[in-house]
């Protein structure tokens, strides 16, 4: 038989096959007729030992019940010396060994091939005939072919071993995490997956998920084959290789069968099982001690990825009921952005710090919190309900009614705090004759138009990438203006502080790079006089134009390390704005880098305003990661060598005249907001869903007495 009706045979099996046990029996009986041997016999790496996983002429007995070690007969010679073993008269080598009464007494000729990927070995392919064999160049080079076209099997075969069949626990569970913004919440669980927000509740059709998936199945096995095509053509081996893999990955029969079985009888969502799913055969992999089965996790990621790809995983549509409980493994400012927060009770996250993303938002907008849930995506397998308690840090799946009412107690208890305009629109006078004047974050329209509802004096930061990064379209001039305008109406005779795209980090589009350290990475200004400097010209000629209409418009410089990217960039809108003919807003600088500061004193003159952003200096200031949960319980921000800093810096302002306020969750802290006015600060941005509480605080405290 030619090579090549041979691998096709081979492969016509593998595609066809229903389980692994069968598809290698059938290999063994098909290879050992098409070689002409008397014996074709598939021995698998099982722990320590080799197993004989199939063979075709010797006693199926032997099948599951002989193994040999590593370096034992001429099978573990093979696997030991890792290469083509041709051997004639078997049975007068040294290595050989009897296994009495599996038929193995007649073989003259042993041939043994490595199954393997590249230097990971996974088992032994063996041929044994009853005559003398001759061996040859042709023959080797076809053994090891098929070899090679096995060791793809045999690698599903330990992706795909199929577990013991789960058991969902609908009974009441509770989890510990770190709170993140206090409150309760009881509502229905949603789980983001990459961008696409998809309902873990029952109320879908799973024959309509099932013809779903169907077609995503198809449509990434067509994209996998074009690839596979180009590769083959343009005599990439390797890579035609890898896509080679994942095309029998995806095409497994337990693979498909597992996410079939969590959409029909389990009624989840095609994207919520091809995540869930993918994400147990990734922990498999990993568990696994060998360095190659565990970089094949990422063959299953990219497979996952494909599939949700076609069913619409990268679509920014949500379609949120009211009272969602977002459940995510960390959310980034372009997932939030697409989620209609009206209608979202609470967050459970994975892996979010105290000055995350989210925690910001959810402080923000009063939407109780909690991070360090593990394992969400499985323990939302049999979620219909949950509470969220972010006072406590708990997170409480299927609560019993028992539990709902303590809850609703605890609720009614805690709903005590004042809010509403009436106190926002109160002045708060000091002692020494000064104001305390607050200012409103915000990421949308609706949070300047609740900043005008409460009062704030002005917009101190407005958050312009997350407009950047909800976006479906290009971020053009046209779209930016009409955006900012927006926000400009509830603000036309008090200062607005559009803060320049802070992307990096946390804040990053799809098409940003990955990067092992983003927090000290490519970022903020960096970004933006680098890779993005079309995109900070556009901005600034968005900003010049308006500013036409609305002189109260200034502008904010983010994560400048050294004064000379602050002097680009606004050199760079000095240009933009003679261009234009029009006069140049004020420029100010985030402070945030601890670099920065000592030379403030270099931007007299140039720089109008600064504002501190307290989360990142923190940060940088103590080498601490914001977004990792694990050193939460160090991030205090009322620590003495911080407030000396900040002590520091407003001293360094004064001495050229130049305004300072603090911007961040800091101040939205009533405990630290007193320490902060003790120093001699006035100014504060803060979320405009916080002031009423904020001045509720200080007209209550005896700063006022």
């Amino acid at each position: 038989m030619k090579k090549i009706e041979l691998l096709l045979g081979i492969s016509d099996i593998i595609l066809n096959s229903d389980d692994t046990n069968t598809t290698l029996s059938n290999i063994a009986a098909y290879v050992k007729d098409a070689i002409g041997s008397d014996v074709c016999s598939i021995y698998l790496k099982n722990g320590r030992r080799l197993a004989l996983a199939a063979t075709e002429g010797l006693s199926e007995n032997a099948v599951g019940s002989i193994s040999l070690g590593f370096d034992e007969g001429l099978t573990g010679l093979t696997f030991s010396e890792n290469r083509y073993t041709f051997i004639r008269n078997a049975k007068n080598h040294e290595k050989f060994h009897y296994f009495p009464g599996i038929n193995e007494e007649p073989y003259q000729t042993f041939i043994g091939v490595p199954l393997k990927s590249r230097e990971h070995e996974f088992g032994v392919l063996v041929f044994q005939f009853r005559k003398n064999k001759i061996n040859t160049d042709t023959l080797q080079k076809l053994l090891m072919a098929v070899a090679a076209q096995v060791s793809g099997l045999v690698l599903r075969h330990y992706l795909f071993q199929q577990d013991e069949a789960e058991k969902l626990d609908y009974s009441e569970r509770t989890e510990k995490g770190i709170p993140l913004s206090s409150g309760i919440a009881m509502g229905e669980p949603v789980m983001v997956l990459s961008k696409l927000v998809e309902k873990t509740h029952d109320n879908i059709s799973p024959e309509e998920e099932l013809i779903e998936f169907k077609n995503a199945v198809e449509k990434t096995t067509n994209d996998l084959k074009e690839l596979i095509n180009k590769m083959e053509v343009s005599s990439q081996e390797i890579a035609s290789g890898i896509f080679e893999t994942h095309l029998m990955m995806l095409n497994d029969i337990s693979f498909k069968r597992d996410i079939e079985t969590h959409i029909a009888e389990r009624r989840k969502s095609a994207s919520f099982s091809v995540r869930h799913v993918a994400d147990k055969y990734i922990r498999r992999f990993r568990s696994i001690n060998d360095t190659y089965l565990k970089e094949r996790a990422q063959d299953i990621e990219d497979i996952a990825t494909r599939l949700l790809e076609h069913l619409g995983a990268v679509s920014k549509e949500t379609n949120l009921t009211d009272n969602s409980v977002i459940f995510a493994n960390r959310l980034t400012p372009g997932e939030t952005a697409t989620l209609d927060l009206e209608r979202v009770s609470g967050f459970v996250t994975e892996k979010d710090g105290v000055t995350s993303h989210t925690a910001i938002l959810a402080k923000s907008r009063k939407i109780p919190a909690v991070t360090g849930i593990t394992n969400i995506h499985h323990k939302l397998e049999s979620a219909q309900s949950v509470i969220v308690d972010g006072y406590d840090g708990v997170v409480i799946f299927n609560p019993s009614q028992e539990t709902i009412e303590k809850y609703k107690t605890k609720m009614t208890a805690k709903h005590t705090q004042p809010e509403g305009r009436d106190i926002a629109c109160q002045l708060v006078p000091l002692k020494d004759g000064s104001m305390v004047h607050f200012y409103a974050n915000i990421s949308s329209v609706l949070d300047s138009e609740k900043a005008g509802q409460f009062c704030a004096e002005g917009i101190g930061l407005v958050r312009t990438e997350i407009f950047y990064l909800r976006q479906d379209v290009p971020f053009t001039i046209e779209n930016q203006i009409e955006i900012y305008r927006e926000i400009m109406r509830a603000f036309t005779d008090k200062h607005v502080v559009f803060r320049l795209l802070d992307i990096g980090s946390d804040k990053k589009s799809a098409y940003e790079a990955d990067e092992d350290n983003p927090a000290l990475g490519n970022r903020g200004v960096r970004l933006l006089l680098t890779d993005y400097k079309h995109m900070l010209d556009d901005q600034l000629k968005a900003l010049i134009t308006l500013h036409k209409t609305y002189p109260n418009i200034k502008i904010l410089v983010p994560f400048i390390a050294d004064v000379e990217e602050f002097f680009k960039v606004k050199n760079r809108a000095k240009v933009i704005a003679a261009e234009l003919e029009l006069p140049l807003p004020d420029f100010g600088v985030m402070l945030e880098i601890p670099s920065v500061i000592y030379q403030i004193e270099q931007m007299e003159g140039e720089c109008s305003f600064f504002s501190i952003g307290t989360n990142d200096m923190f940060q940088y200031f103590f080498a601490l990661d914001r977004g990792n949960p694990m050193v939460s319980s160090l991030y205090k921000l009322d620590n003495p060598a911080f407030l000396s800093l900040l002590r520091r810096i407003l001293e360094r302002a004064k001495s050229i005249n130049t305004p300072v306020e603090i911007c961040g969750e800091m101040a939205a802290d009533p405990e630290i907001l007193v320490k902060l006015i003790e120093i001699g600060y006035r100014d504060f941005s803060v979320s405009p869903y916080a002031i009423s509480e904020l001045k509720h605080h200080l007209l209550n405290t005896v700063i006022n007495t």
